[in-house]
């Protein structure tokens, strides 16, 4: 049987695939636009809050997960059994993206199941999270954590179990192997540390002034 699709392993079997309408360029250059157009209008309405460089730099964080998690990643866990002959935007997206890992094409239960919960939980939470940020609200710290903390973990997993199957689903080619598949997951793994670091300072921190003031109580 003929192979019809440029994915990897050569040999792997997707005969409801068809090529997507759009080209690469215009494929990125819709998504990026998109995520740019989410970063403005994020910037625009936390700097009328806040002067703080680090709290602005997370709001957006924040609602830029809320999208590619919540929109992108939901589109696929939603559609993953007939994405790869669909001929809309998102599956335009995902068979570029598929290009570093073809489990997105083959309806793979381990990314379904990951991406899945992703959507459910990751989206919703990054989007309450940009809100109480907004909102100046220090329970966001727990929220940042449990979020980080599943980003992070969804991450390795996806990376671990890439690297026992000797990353067979992946194009060897530079672009695909090493800027899809490493470089535009990679803020997932630092982001992540650094934002666990943070909100895990902050909470010890509220928790030594609660027990110190308790303390005091306790002796007057």
């Amino acid at each position: 049987m003929a192979i019809t699709h440029p994915f990897y392993p050569r040999n792997v079997s997707l005969p409801h695939y068809t090529p997507a309408q759009l080209s690469m360029l215009e494929t990125l250059a819709i998504f990026f636009s998109w995520v740019i157009a989410a970063i403005g209008i994020a910037t625009f309405l936390i700097s009328r809050k806040t002067k703080s460089t680090s709290t602005r730099l997370l709001f957006i964080w924040y609602v830029t997960c809320a999208l590619i998690h919540g929109v992108v990643e939901g589109y696929f866990a939603w559609t993953n059994k007939t994405i790869a002959g669909d001929q809309t935007v998102l599956s335009a997206v995902w068979k570029e993206y598929a290009m570093s890992d073809s489990r997105y094409m083959s309806s793979d239960s381990f990314v379904v199941v990951m991406e899945g919960i992703t959507a459910a939980c990751w989206g919703p939470l990054s989007l309450v999270i940009a809100y109480l940020i907004y909102r100046d609200d220090p329970a966001r710290h727990v929220l940042q954590i449990i979020v980080s903390l599943g980003q992070l973990y969804g991450l390795l997993i996806y990376y671990i179990t890439a690297h026992f199957a000797n990353y067979e689903h992946s194009s060897p080619a530079f672009l695909h192997f090493v800027v899809y598949f490493w470089g535009f997951n990679a803020p997932w793994f630092f982001i992540p540390l650094a934002v666990m670091r943070s909100s895990g300072l902050e909470i010890v921190k509220a928790c030594r002034l609660l027990q110190q003031s308790e303390r005091k109580q306790k002796k007057n």
